[in-house]
């Protein structure tokens, strides 16, 4: 029997493992895209004890850990009341990161994710929930699979960027 997927909300007592599941999964999917085949520019920058802590000052910054059977396997960040093109933050909820280990792709594990993330929107009474995704990723097809849309596009300024890798895609 396959158990259940759960979204644990975190607290500032789950830094250590928020920053274990990022520093693993960042590099399983994103090593290509820096200069040199190097992400530890983003790494350093934003997946580090000191940003989540930062984050856990943020009243509208909510993290969720993503665990089956007792194992992490990604985790969800959300702004739960953040501004959109056409929408106040009364109105838009911010999905601004979705990450899942390598061994947890193609198991619909995203797909629970992102119903997890409508369902609690739903409870906010959200009217969109939006995101960013790079024009070059396979999740920007999962993301229209599941009925998003791209509204904008704006590109990376990282330094340490593959210029391939610059283009952004706003959807809702």
């Amino acid at each position: 029997m396959i158990s259940e997927v759960l979204f644990k909300t975190c607290t500032k007592h789950d830094i250590e493992p928020l920053v274990a599941v990022s520093q693993q999964f960042y590099p399983e999917h994103y090593t290509h895209i820096w200069k040199n085949n190097d992400p530890s520019y983003y790494i350093n920058l934003s997946y580090n004890r000191i940003v989540f802590r930062e984050d856990f000052k943020i009243d509208n910054i909510i993290y969720f850990i993503i665990e089956q059977a007792n194992k992490t396997l990604g985790l969800l960040k959300i702004r739960p009341h953040k501004s959109v093109e056409g929408f106040d933050g009364s109105e838009a909820l911010q999905l601004e990161k979705i990450y899942l280990l390598k061994e947890a792709i193609g198991l619909g594990i995203g797909k629970k994710g992102i119903e997890f993330i409508k369902n609690y929107a739903k409870t906010l009474n959200k009217k969109v929930i939006w995101l960013d995704v790079m024009t070059t990723s396979l999740a920007l097809l999962f993301y229209q699979k599941l009925g998003f849309q791209t509204i904008s596009f704006y590109n990376l300024d990282y330094p340490e960027l593959k210029d391939d890798y610059r283009e952004m895609q706003r959807m809702n």
